[in-house]
């Protein structure tokens, strides 16, 4: 647990320092990262220490366009419905919150990943499962109370722990499904 919160500690810092300076472009990166190197720890239960590579994980995952592009293009989709009203929005990040998930087993698999490829599979795997991952989140908000009290200090614990959370989840519904070749 130790590891995961000084990961995720240093990891959301250096998204939010260096990403103030390229627009946003290297959050994308690093928060995608950050969700590789957690699913890759529910997967095989042991991590690479190495913080830093672990945090540019999606630079190196061996499609980095690919994954640019679906996390931009998932930023850019949820911004547009939001902008219609909050619920539309909320919607749409309910449909896409599997991407980069799904972006991380297609590449270990060798799967060529489109620039809306990976979106356009969360949306299709979380069709019926909208409401329950909403839940999920929601379930969230009391321990979010009580890491507030502590003048935010509990979110170094809650952050990972919410991280592990939905990589579980992900694991739960997609199973190995996108983590098999294309034919």
């Amino acid at each position: 647990m130790g590891w995961a919160v000084g990961f995720h500690f240093v990891a959301v810092f250096f998204a939010n320092v260096v990403g103030w300076l390229t627009f946003g472009i290297i959050t994308l990166m690093v928060t995608a990262g950050i969700a590789f190197t957690f699913l890759k720890f529910m997967d095989d239960r042991e991590q690479d220490r190495n913080i830093f590579s672990n945090i540019f994980s999606a630079f190196t995952s061996g499609q980095p366009v690919a994954v640019f592009l679906n996390t931009l293009l998932s930023a850019i989709f949820i911004g547009l419905w939001s902008m219609l009203l909050v619920v539309p929005g909320i919607i749409k990040a309910l449909a896409y919150s599997q991407t980069n998930y799904i972006l991380k087993d297609m590449q270990a698999a060798g799967t060529k990943v489109t620039p809306t490829g990976a979106i356009a599979a969360s949306r299709q795997l979380m069709v019926g499962h909208k409401g329950e991952y909403f839940l999920l989140q929601l379930s969230f908000i009391g321990w979010a109370l009580v890491a507030t009290l502590t003048f935010g200090i509990g979110f170094l614990w809650l952050a990972p722990y919410i991280q592990a959370t939905n990589a579980a989840y992900y694991r739960n519904l997609a199973g190995d499904q996108f983590t098999q070749p294309a034919l």
